[in-house]
């Protein structure tokens, strides 16, 4: 299985292992989120970035005068990646 690689309209560079998207959990993670339960969205990340990269995604999003990470630009990355991974088409 090839690794998925993509970069979202912010510029986050990210990898997916491919087996990632085949996943129950995943997907059971994705409909809680649609059925609004948001704090799945963490859950999604760790599971398809993995601790490192959701670390790094984080960083990525941090406001530099506030040192907070906007729950709002942490979901545009989540919704940027499952449309790059092509996941959505699996829910």
């Amino acid at each position: 299985m090839a690794d998925i690689r993509g970069k979202t309209a912010s510029g986050f560079e990210f990898t997916i292992e491919e087996s990632a998207l085949d996943d129950w959990e995943v997907l059971e993670a994705i409909v809680d989120i649609s059925s609004g339960h948001y704090s799945a969205a963490v859950r999604v990340l760790k599971l398809l970035l993995g601790e490192e990269q959701t670390a790094l995604l984080k960083k990525h999003c941090r406001n530099m005068k506030t040192g907070r990470v906007p729950k709002n630009a942490m979901f545009r990355e989540l919704s940027d990646i499952l449309s790059l991974s092509g996941s959505e088409k699996n829910v």
